[in-house]
């Protein structure tokens, strides 16, 4: 059955009013992920980043069975889709950031989305993500080093500092392999649910993982490199700049494997 696009809030679909509200301001929490056959992976660190980010922009400790009231309301007569949930206060404006009021919970459905090809090249952009550890809605600078890759023959920018710290994607976390290990780049960066599940995979199977701050510089000490998000378990990232992987690896196969063994979580 084809997923008609539509937003629902508080449970409910949203009004003309409640988009003329959530249009004036980018100011709130998201998450996102995919639905199937009645659940979702990584459904509980999904709701406990929600909650969190809730308590950190807003002031407010948000009740979990109401998130989770309003995506059973929104995802009712739905097989399977793409849903991505935001916090926002439509009392809160640029002049009154004081005035959060009542938090209100959007769900927006839509088709399962498509997920990163394989091979993506990349374009090393020196970008700090605004409030980097939240999943937020304040989106200029990535959209802007997105399209500054793209306009340069790229297919996404690499997020780095302005030392040449490897951070993270535009909308994704980034993985590097060296011999059998994953190597994590650390930084102020978003701790991404898909990272958490394939790090938990990769413990399950006994995968050496390591932890460090990354420079482009020593780029050339990594043999393959993947990107991952909610809608891409791990796309292989086939260059950077003009530095290239090894786009047939075997350990990114053992890295796919490691989501795949991650449960849905029903609703």
């Amino acid at each position: 059955m084809a997923v008609e696009p539509q937003l629902w809030i508080d449970g409910h679909a949203a009004s003309a009013a409640d988009l003329r509200r959530m249009a004036m301001i980018n100011y709130g929490a998201l998450t996102s992920f995919s639905y199937q056959a009645g659940g979702v992976r990584g459904l509980d660190l999904h709701l406990e980043r929600l909650i969190a980010s809730g308590q950190e922009l807003f002031g407010q400790q948000l009740d979990k069975s109401n998130i989770l009231k309003a995506l059973r309301a929104a995802l009712a007569a739905v097989d399977e889709a793409w849903v991505r949930v935001t916090l926002t206060a439509p009392d809160l404006s640029i002049r009154t950031p004081e005035q959060a009021g009542d938090v209100v919970i959007g769900v927006w459905v839509s088709a399962p989305a498509q997920a990163l090809a394989d091979g993506q090249r990349l374009s090393a952009i020196p970008h700090q993500r605004e409030l980097a550890h939240l999943k937020h809605l304040g989106t200029t600078g990535i959209i802007h080093a997105r399209r500054r890759a793209r306009m340069d023959g790229f297919d996404d920018a690499l997020l780095v500092s302005a030392t040449g710290q490897i951070l993270e994607g535009t909308v994704w976390n980034i993985g590097l392999i060296c011999d059998d290990t994953v190597v994590w780049p650390k930084g102020d960066i978003l701790d991404g649910v898909t990272r958490r599940l394939i790090e938990n995979g990769l413990s399950e199977m006994g995968i050496s993982q390591a932890y460090e701050t990354e420079s482009l510089r020593d780029i050339s000490r990594f043999e393959a490199a993947f990107l991952c998000n909610a809608a891409t378990p791990a796309a292989c990232i086939s260059a950077i700049d003009g530095y290239g992987f090894d786009a047939e690896h075997p350990m990114l196969a053992i890295i796919r494997d490691a989501w795949t063994r991650q449960a849905l979580q029903p609703l």
